[in-house]
């Protein structure tokens, strides 16, 4: 079984998914980062001020994170990044869940038409985090061009 967790044919595939999933999400958000900041702030969680933080930092973290999983530079930083916006999604739809509000949750697209059950999201987030753990952990150096970095080659 360890062997299949960390096959290394494994990890690129995640790390290719999690980065084209990650750069997908990015691309609308920048686009129109006035209705992602809309969409983060109907969750009705962070303070004002924070969400237009959020809407401007976030979509560039993603973008940057998805470009770094599938190029392979330093693609722990990359999944820890992409970990750490996953907790903080996951946190925020459970809320949104537990508290039986409809929202368009600002994923993929920041259109109004945009909905998705809250529970379904849950589970995509969670499947994208096991990815992530994987990548974290096992055989991230397989065609990446971190090795290529003169410290990474000692």
């Amino acid at each position: 079984m360890n062997g299949i967790i960390s096959n290394k044919y494994i990890t690129l595939s995640f790390r290719l998914i999690l980065g084209v999933v990650f750069i997908y999400a990015s691309i609308d958000k920048i686009a129109h980062i006035d209705q992602f900041a809309r969409a983060i702030y109907y969750y009705h969680i962070l303070p004002g001020w924070i969400v237009n933080v959020m809407a401007i930092v976030m979509p560039w973290a993603e973008l940057f994170a998805g470009i770094c999983l599938i190029v392979g530079y330093y693609p722990r930083g990359a999944a820890a990044l992409i970990g750490i916006m996953l907790v903080m999604f996951l946190i925020a739809l459970s809320i949104v869940y537990l508290r039986g509000v409809d929202i368009s949750c600002g994923c993929f697209s920041v259109s109004d038409r945009a909905k998705s059950s809250a529970l379904n999201l849950i589970w995509r987030d969670l499947i994208l985090f096991v990815m992530t753990i994987q990548v974290y952990f096992f055989g991230r150096s397989f065609l990446s061009i971190h090795k290529l970095h003169p410290s990474e080659s000692k």
